[in-house]
């Protein structure tokens, strides 16, 4: 089983973000980020997933105001430019080149963030997984459904404790397509998370304001987006979300499965399916050059070959993409290296 690295990170504001990573740390990254008032801990079935480790470097971290990260309870404390710094804080302690950003419900908002605050682009694509890609009013009003808008401010009540808890054990319940079939100590385990967020982060968490038109406008330029959705989802319309956004996309991938809000726990083999497709698309999309023979002192052979998503050479269709740049006195120690390539990709 492949180890976990664990990081305590700083965000620019100094807020301390806790992230995780798994894998193969050669193979195209994906950073999962969680939903309200729960934490990166919902990943867990995923980074033990073999099919997923088996293609991608899997980094997840606690939203700031959740879990083990900081939780500012000001409204300063969760701009917009400092869920795009978080991001920013965590690719750079995994040294993450262009990752596939994943966000669950509220966390497909930090999409938004990201695009409005760093530039060029740190990201390849962006998946939306039963969540909206920003979180404007408007946005939210047309695909929230009667459930998420109801307990939202449920969370924000400092009054009653009793009228709280309550809140969050039916807010966990909705998660799932079918709650009575989710194993008790996984809901029990959801339902701790919660209450690792007091009432005045939750506030400002929920109500924090965002900006997604450079969203939209990175969606027009070709960022890669999938909507994927759960189609008993309780908390927002996937469709919904699908008219939203499409207008401006023109790299738009939907993907509608059977199974709740929380897709990763009621329908897991069918989400790594349609994840590993959409990520997998986009990185051969990008197709990495790679170089295959180090300089040594003045003898120097460069050659660049297409290097895929899964790990593995392959020719090109374009012979001038597979080239000799430079060579001068073939050093022994490249003349294997060679002999390797060139017989792989005849």
């Amino acid at each position: 089983m492949s180890p976990v690295t664990s990081k305590y990170l700083k965000s620019s504001d100094g807020t301390t973000i806790y992230a995780e990573a798994k894998g193969d740390s050669s193979k195209p990254s994906v950073v999962f980020l969680h939903g309200f008032s729960l934490s990166a801990a919902v990943w867990d079935g995923l980074f033990d997933d073999p099919k997923l480790l088996d293609k991608f470097y899997l980094v997840r971290y606690d939203m700031r105001g959740h879990g083990r990260s900081g939780k500012p309870n000001s409204p300063e404390g969760h701009a917009s430019a400092l869920y795009a710094a978080d991001f920013t804080a965590v690719a750079n302690g995994f040294a993450l080149n262009k990752p596939v950003f994943v966000g669950w419900s509220v966390g497909s908002a930090v999409i938004s963030d990201i695009c409005a605050n760093v530039d060029p682009l740190p990201i390849a694509g962006a998946v939306a997984l039963g969540g909206s890609p920003g979180i404007s009013p408007e946005m939210v009003g047309a695909a929230g459904k009667p459930f998420l808008l109801a307990t939202l401010p449920k969370f924000n009540d400092n009054s009653d404790v009793a009228f709280a808890l309550r809140a969050r054990v039916e807010f966990v319940d909705a998660l799932f397509n079918n709650p009575d079939k989710i194993p008790f100590s996984l809901k029990m385990r959801y339902l701790g998370e919660t209450v690792l967020q007091s009432p005045d982060v939750s506030s400002v968490v929920s109500l924090r304001p965002q900006d997604p038109s450079k969203m939209l406008e990175a969606g027009a330029k070709g960022l890669p987006l999938q909507i994927l959705f759960g189609k008993q989802d309780k908390f927002l319309d996937g469709e919904a979300v699908v008219t939203i956004v499409k207008p401006h996309f023109k790299n738009l991938t939907v993907s509608l499965i059977d199974g709740g809000h929380a897709l990763f726990d009621d329908n897991q083999a069918e989400l790594v399916d349609e994840l590993s497709k959409f990520v997998l698309s986009v990185q051969v999309g990008m197709s990495i050059l790679r170089p295959v023979c180090v300089a040594e002192q003045t003898a120097v052979i460069v050659i660049y070959i297409v290097y895929d998503s899964r790990g593995s050479f392959r020719r090109s269709q374009s012979p001038a993409l597979i080239r000799v740049l430079f060579v001068r006195s073939l050093p022994h120690s490249c003349r294997h290296q060679w002999r390797d390539l060139a017989s792989t990709i005849k």
